[in-house]
């Protein structure tokens, strides 16, 4: 699943190219993937391409948004003449012809270029929203890991009744957004900190260090742009990262642990996989 730096780089390519552009037509392929109705985004312009969490919000015109959630296979992928940018899970849609049998809707600006929402599974979204129902929608989620508001003292303040290992509570949206597993992984290993720990167990100097390596991860997701398995489509501008080359921890089983020399070892938590060392995180 893409996480906060990976959709972050997408946001940041597509408000390099979409701001100005006019929506001429739209054309759905699923009705599961689109909320709204299509004729209200004809001849609207895009203003500005943001982010919240792990939602895209392309803000139009007469008080409506395009909000967009890649969830697990999602990409948004802009095509011109000369451009194919964007990114989401890497796939073959990322260098073939489009639309291709994963594409669900279909974007097609007044001078010509497109815009593909491609999704495998069929779990992400587009929606179309006004601004109070923006507002009202990401209510629901705690501040970025990477903004000011998140901080030890916050994070203690939202630990202090809860039991659940520490790993799950990062991860939580309503705690903190944008900490998926990769991130998490790292964070807790760079902070020495067992992912199996209560979250009331912490103490503020032992959140200091998880906040100060949940923000280096994210800082270094983004300066690396994401995380790319694929490296058939890492030449497509745009699309690839190459977090993975410097992954502490995250699918490093049996490996050693950069901070101590210890093992990498893999058990699940709330389903997930999770990876740490069995010496410095025990």
């Amino acid at each position: 699943m893409p996480e906060l730096p990976e959709v972050e780089t997408v946001r940041r390519k597509l408000q390099e190219i979409l701001p100005g552009k006019i929506i001429q037509s739209i054309e759905v392929f699923h009705d599961k993937s689109f909320r709204g109705l299509e004729k209200d985004l004809l001849g609207q312009e895009i203003k500005e391409v943001t982010r919240k969490a792990k939602v895209i919000r392309i803000h139009l015109p007469d008080n409506k948004n395009l909000l967009t959630h890649l969830k697990m296979t999602g990409q948004l992928i802009y095509v011109d003449e000369e451009t194919r940018a964007g990114g989401g899970h890497p796939t073959a849609d990322w260098v073939k012809d489009l639309p291709s049998s994963h594409t669900r809707i279909t974007y097609q600006f007044a001078d010509g270029s497109k815009l593909f929402f491609n999704d495998q599974r069929i779990f992400g979204w587009m929606k179309l929203l006004t601004d109070e129902e923006v507002l009202a929608d990401f209510a629901k989620y705690g501040p970025d890991v990477n903004e000011d508001e998140a901080t030890a003292e916050y994070l203690q303040e939202k630990f202090k009744n809860r039991r659940i290992p520490v790993k799950q509570a990062i991860m939580m949206n309503p705690i903190m957004a944008g900490l998926g597993n990769i991130y998490a992984c790292d964070a807790l290993n760079i902070a020495q900190l067992s992912p199996f720990r209560p979250a009331k167990s912490l103490s503020l100097e032992e959140l200091e260090r998880l906040m100060a390596a949940s923000k280096q991860v994210i800082a270094e997701g983004l300066e690396y742009g994401g995380t790319t398995y694929d490296g058939k489509y890492v030449h497509v501008d745009g699309m690839s990262g190459s977090y993975q080359d410097i992954m502490r921890v995250y699918e490093k089983k049996g490996e050693e642990c950069q901070q101590c020399g210890g093992e990498i070892v893999k058990e699940k938590i709330g389903g997930r996989g999770t990876y740490y060392c069995n010496q410095c995180q025990a």
